[in-house]
């Protein structure tokens, strides 16, 4: 990783630098660091030399690293770096409280407040990964003053620009319906808890639970978006993974891609439904859902988002426990 473009078969990937991928590792290894602090002094240390390691590396070329893929036309496209920065900056804020990575955490924030996705409708495959700004949220716990209240006006406004669109329609959703949609939507339910924790703003609450709803089974097609949850209730039975298609290995908690726009569907390379569809009746010429293992748009279990749908669904149990949201 040079930060160079990469050689995939025919084309060339748009990797412009090494930020992206680089400064995700720095705040990974310094979340280890401060998780093994009072565990593993020693190795505490380590980890926190490495994030020291990744973030000088991240500014080696500042820019975006994507995947090379050869034989799938499609690639992972990230297409945004500053919000990676920004959130490895604040996790050096942390672990060092050095006042040089609060001012480099709050130089990123600014170049990118809102996260892109969130003002438009339409995106190329991950193109704005991890989908919300983490960075805002991190950053913002350590702050006070001005600054602390300049990154929650950030979430504000783009959970605005969802709300603009979601007021719209009886489910409440302002999600666009690209790939990858139901990640979007426990990222953004992620967003306004993270807000009302910031702010004890409960505006945005009911905007919040719909997002939560939504995957769950209040949405066209009355089906949940999780493998298995609930248990006596519709969920994906046929999902794009192979434990289950040649195994019949349950996934419990596995959450589905979800719906996309139709045009997308439609033009896709290689995917054929494999069985009937039972959803039939639902679909529409917005947007469509299939419990098909054929269908690798919609129906395929991602690890990223049913990450984030953990800690979602974790936070809003402690919440009920009388916890604050989104904190331990």
């Amino acid at each position: 990783m040079d930060g160079q473009a990469q050689q995939r078969g025919k084309f060339l990937n748009n990797t412009t630098g090494t930020s992206s991928t680089a400064a995700k590792f720095t705040s990974a290894f310094n979340l280890g660091s401060l998780l093994f602090t009072h565990v593993d002094e020693s190795y505490a240390y380590k980890l926190r030399n490495k994030a020291e390691s990744a973030y000088d590396f991240a500014k080696i070329k500042p820019g975006v690293t994507q995947t090379v893929s050869v034989k799938s036309p499609y690639i992972y496209a990230e297409d945004n770096w500053v919000d990676d920065m920004e959130l490895a900056a604040a996790s050096n804020l942390q672990v060092t409280g050095d006042i040089k990575s609060k001012n480099e955490a709050l130089q990123y924030a600014r170049q990118e407040k809102i996260t892109p996705w969130l003002e438009t409708d339409t995106a190329s495959h991950y193109q704005w990964y991890p989908f919300i700004n983490l960075g805002h949220y991190e950053l913002a716990k350590q702050l006070n003053g001005k600054d602390r209240e300049e990154l929650i006006s950030y979430y504000r406004q783009g959970i605005e620009k969802v709300w603009t669109r979601a007021k719209q329609n009886a489910f409440f959703r302002g999600v666009p319906f690209i790939w990858c949609s139901n990640n979007l939507t426990v990222s953004f339910a992620i967003q306004c808890l993270w807000y009302r924790n910031l702010t004890d703003d409960e505006s945005y609450t009911e905007l919040e639970q719909s997002n939560i709803d939504w995957l769950f089974g209040c949405n066209p097609w009355g089906t949940s978006m999780v493998y298995g949850l609930p248990r006596n209730g519709d969920s994906p039975t046929d999902p794009h993974s192979a434990f289950t298609h040649l195994k019949n290995f349950p996934i419990d908690g596995g959450l589905v891609d979800g719906p996309v726009y139709s045009n997308i569907f439609n033009n896709l390379i290689g995917i054929e439904l494999v069985d009937p569809d039972e959803y039939e009746a639902f679909q529409s010429d917005l947007a469509v859902y299939h419990d098909d293992y054929g269908d690798y748009s919609t129906n395929e279990p991602t690890m990223d988002g049913s990450a984030s749908l953990i800690y979602l669904l974790a936070a809003k149990e402690h919440e009920l426990q009388g916890g604050t949201p989104g904190k331990k």
